[in-house]
């Protein structure tokens, strides 16, 4: 017993210096992350995204063509393994929790690539069959990426945002090479289009041994698992956010909403205006300015972070600002011509350069009393519910025949999105200028929580990493 509270209380001060025990190599403030761990974390992101999207474009379709479902039955298939991604990882917190982050990146993608495999071995099954396996795909790729963000948030704070950086830049390659690769297969062999997002999945797999921490989930994991609190007193659980968590997560929700206007309901917004080869172009400049530019734009993202009279607020505020602008050009992308559109697409790449990574950070530093895998996997769900529904709205008005112009009923949801990203960036900049609290450490400031808050020891196997 006292061996065991010797190692407790070890662990408790290794947290308030920085860092928590793992048998990883160079993950502590000292020991920065090595090229290896990077590289293992973009890859891994990379291939996954890769996989499910060479998928899920054209499940539907496959589906109907391959698998004689109807039309109603494919578009349910699709949106069970759609909300499974977005939001399943809440379900598997447990789960996450007992199994350890490391493991659970690997049971994701593992059970990933068999859903894939069987969805792939020329079963005939009813609509509901289906359904359960894209459930199960989806569910499987949200355990590894609510995983992955909580080994990101484990990172130093001066590493943290630079770990995210590198998976935004790796979920937009995935997302740009994922289309191609399943719109070559769908022409050439459809059979082989999800055992092709299988073979993905196995190459994440493969780089998980690469990735920072340890396999099996530590002892603080288990405890955060059954709810004990930080001085080990047993506590109603770890799924209670408080309000500071809850506001920056609904408030993020604007960005969101706008964000779904360009990647969601864009192409039925432009229609016919433009041929289906320029609107490629554009997404694909989207994806080309992220892995080209997410890098530089994230280090000079932490110079700012770390100006005293910056910060946070200044950033978000930038960030919502240009994307409310990227969002107003796409609303006259039906008669501006193409230049336009690739105009807009830059403004926006250029927001989303800054916003998305940082918002993630920010989860993991304002969560509060929460596991950082719950926080990841609630943030998750609100974040995914406002896309949906943005993405809702928008496509319902867009379809509609109207007259072309900006300031037809058509426009609408992007003049409204820019104004939620402008209110967006108000909120955040208040919230960057509130004054930090005086019981906080010397040294921090709004914008950098107390130490104490910048990462939970109850539920990271490896010590503190981006």
């Amino acid at each position: 017993m006292t061996d065991r509270l010797d190692r407790l209380a070890a662990k408790r001060s290794r947290t308030t210096t920085g860092g928590e025990n793992t048998g990883d190599e160079g993950t502590g403030e000292d020991h920065p992350l090595s090229a290896r761990q990077l590289t293992a974390l973009v890859v891994a992101r990379a291939t996954s995204c890769a996989g499910f999207f060479a998928v899920l474009p054209y499940l539907g379709l496959w589906l109907v063509d391959s698998r004689g479902l109807t039309g109603a039955d494919a578009g349910l298939v699709v949106g069970a393994a759609i909300l499974a991604n977005r939001a399943g990882g809440v379900l598997l917190v447990p789960l996450i929790h007992r199994l350890g982050l490391k493991a659970s990146v690997g049971a994701g993608y593992l059970g990933a690539a068999l859903a894939f495999a069987v969805l792939g071995a020329g079963l005939h099954l009813p609509a509901y069959g289906w359904l359960v396996i894209a459930a199960l795909a989806g569910l499987s790729l949200a355990m590894a990426t609510t995983a992955m963000k909580a080994q990101v948030a484990a990172f130093p704070p001066d590493q943290r945002l630079r770990g995210f950086s590198y998976l935004n830049m790796a979920v937009n390659a995935g997302s740009a090479v994922g289309p191609v690769i399943g719109g070559v297969l769908l022409e050439w062999h459809a059979g082989w289009l999800p055992l092709a997002a299988a073979a993905l999945d196995l190459v994440a797999l493969a780089a998980v041994p690469a990735l920072p921490g340890t396999w099996r989930g530590s002892e603080s994991s288990q405890e955060a698992a059954e709810g004990d609190d930080a001085d080990g007193r047993k506590g109603p659980g770890r799924w209670l956010p408080q309000r500071p968590f809850v506001a920056f997560s609904l408030l993020v929700c604007g960005t969101w909403v706008a964000y779904a206007q360009v990647f969601d309901v864009l192409p039925a917004y432009l229609g016919d205006t433009i041929s289906t080869r320029d609107l490629s172009l554009v997404f694909t400049l989207n994806a080309v300015l992220v892995v080209a530019l997410q890098v530089p734009v994230s280090a000079l993202s932490r110079r700012m972070l770390s100006r005293p009279r910056a910060g946070f607020g200044l950033l978000c505020t930038a960030a919502n600002v240009i994307l409310a602008a990227a969002v107003v050009l796409f609303a006259f992308g039906r008669t501006g011509g193409l230049g336009l559109l690739l105009a807009a697409m830059v403004l926006f790449t250029l927001s989303e350069l800054v916003w998305s990574p940082l918002y993630d950070a920010q989860v993991g530093e304002r969560r509060g009393k929460l596991s950082t895998t719950a926080a990841y996997a609630l943030a998750g769900v609100a974040w995914g519910a406002a896309e949906s529904a943005g993405a809702w709205l928008g496509t319902l008005l867009a379809v509609r025949p109207t007259e072309p112009g900006a300031l037809s009923l058509a426009a609408a949801p992007y003049w409204g999105a820019a104004a939620l990203a402008l209110l967006t960036g108000l909120a955040m900049s208040w919230s960057g200028r509130r004054t930090p609290d005086r019981r906080a450490p010397a040294g921090s400031t709004p914008d950098t929580p107390p130490s104490g808050h910048e990462r939970n020891s109850h539920d990271v196997d490896m010590p503190a990493r981006p």
